[in-house]
């Protein structure tokens, strides 16, 4: 809302300029010189200049953040960021790293030097009471848990909104949500799927908004443990698995199934021919009985004649046990017994993040812009997220080979061949990716133009100075 990214995205996921209007890359894809927008000003009068955005990247390697510890690791030494000119600025890497301007649409808000070089460490302040941004909204007032009010700048640089004011009010009940869009008193909610969509979709003055999804549910598998160390019976058990069954008994048909890890909302990088799986069980069967998963009466046993029996370990929160139920019973009808462990989040996590003590798990990633600060740290050998202790020497290199590839053709192609990779080992077993839907009062709005991940709630993308919540034209 207040502050705003050195990059951004356009409608397919590819990275556009935004307070950098375009970089260079050295010839070993090792340092990036942005040149910045000039006539951007802080909310406080005061210019936007190179000085902010060294400043910002000196920030993000010099101090601990929140989520941007992957980003960190690629920047190179605070003194060797570089401000050439009043709007030009290099920023050295450790590595050749091609996702950063991607990355940067996501974690790449720029900060004002003026403000938090104050501070002895920026990451201990609390700047919440008069925060100071350059985006196309003023913060005015916030109440704790119950609203934060900005105002409209007058004098944005970029494309002007058409209306006064904006109003994140926060309303913990999603009937008390869905309530004050059919009243009118709110013009802008973000949905997940089931009934409430549908009393968006049947009231008169509204409609549900469609962006592209960067979500991705899948069943993660353990592949360190036996017997799911087999690839064969995790190929049985994608085939065995019915996604359009499970997509649209959660999702109310908002879902679409999948295979890929990498979902369709990154569209220049998602592969779409990769393996598929399309619901068969009686190749599923085939396969068990064709790697020694005899059927013995209504069970399978496995090579070592033990009982081919899964612990499927969930959340008990949302819709999770209800998949589980469905998976469950689907696995059994080809002789995969499946138990259900269902258990508190903060358990669930203890069990599959930190111990890894599980057979199967099931999950929702929302992906950033660019795949690979997903992929590397869920699927790399050495990655901090790789809770399928997966290991694949060809797949490593592909993502070696893909941050260094200053070429976005050349680097699809090996996230294209990385994907294939992961769709033939099944690491995971995906299942589909929800869409991101709002519902939009759209009889007081026009121009409704969602980003992928952010949807409609962002102000930036699309074209560099403007997104879809400057976008936005009343009706009146």
């Amino acid at each position: 809302m207040m502050y705003e990214p050195l990059t951004s995205v356009d409608s397919e996921g590819q990275a556009i300029g935004h307070v950098a209007t375009d970089w260079e890359t050295s010839d070993n894809g090792a340092s990036y010189t942005w040149t910045i927008q000039e006539g951007i000003t802080w909310h406080d009068g005061e210019p936007l200049t190179a000085e902010d955005v060294a400043f910002t990247f000196r920030s993000i390697k010099e101090y601990e953040w929140p989520y941007l510890g992957s980003l960190s690791s690629v920047i190179a030494e605070p003194s060797e960021i570089t401000v050439e000119d009043e709007y030009t600025v290099t920023t050295p890497l450790t590595q050749p790293y091609a996702p950063l301007p991607l990355v940067l649409a996501d974690l790449g808000l720029v900060i004002p030097k003026h403000i938090w070089s104050e501070y002895d460490n920026p990451t201990e302040a609390s700047n919440t009471e008069d925060p100071i941004g350059s985006g196309p909204f003023v913060f005015e007032e916030r109440e704790q848990d119950q609203y934060i009010n900005f105002s409209v700048d007058d004098e944005y640089w970029g494309e002007s909104v058409d209306y006064e004011s904006v109003s994140i009010e926060i309303i913990s009940s999603t009937d008390s949500q869905v309530l004050t869009m059919k009243d009118g008193s709110a013009d802008m909610l973000r949905l997940q799927p089931g009934q409430y969509v549908n009393e968006i979709e049947s009231a008169n003055n509204l409609e549900v908004i469609e962006g592209g999804s960067t979500y991705v549910t899948y069943i993660g598998i353990n592949t360190n443990r036996s017997p799911l160390s087999d690839r064969a019976l995790r190929e049985a058990m994608a085939y065995a698995v019915d996604r359009g069954t499970v997509a649209d008994l959660v999702n109310a048909g908002y879902a679409t199934p999948g295979f890929s890890p990498i979902p369709p909302g990154l569209e220049f990088y998602h592969n779409p021919d990769t393996n598929s799986y399309a619901y068969d069980q009686e190749q599923a069967r085939t396969i068990l009985s064709e790697n020694g998963y005899e059927q013995q009466g209504g069970s399978r046993v496995t090579p070592d004649g033990e009982p081919l029996e899964l612990v499927l370990s969930i959340q008990n929160t949302g819709n999770w046990p209800r998949i589980a139920e469905v998976l469950s019973r689907q696995l059994g009808e080809v002789g995969i017994s499946v138990e259900v462990n269902s258990m508190e989040s903060n358990a669930h996590t203890q069990k599959v993040s930190v111990e890894q003590d599980y057979d199967l798990t099931l999950n929702t990633w929302r992906v950033w812009f660019d795949p690979d600060p997903f992929l590397s740290p869920v699927f790399e050998e050495e990655g901090t997220l790789n809770t399928s202790q997966y290991h694949n020497d060809e797949f490593d290199n592909l993502m070696r080979q893909q941050r260094r590839a200053t070429d976005p053709e050349e680097r699809q192609g090996y996230l294209y061949d990385a994907q294939d990779i992961l769709t033939e080992e099944l690491p995971w077993v995906v299942l589909y990716y929800p869409q991101l839907l709002h519902g939009m009062r759209s009889s007081a709005w026009e121009n409704s133009n969602p980003i992928p991940r952010y949807g409609m709630q962002s102000p930036y993308g699309l074209e560099p100075g403007t997104g879809p919540m400057v976008q936005l034209d009343p009706t009146e």
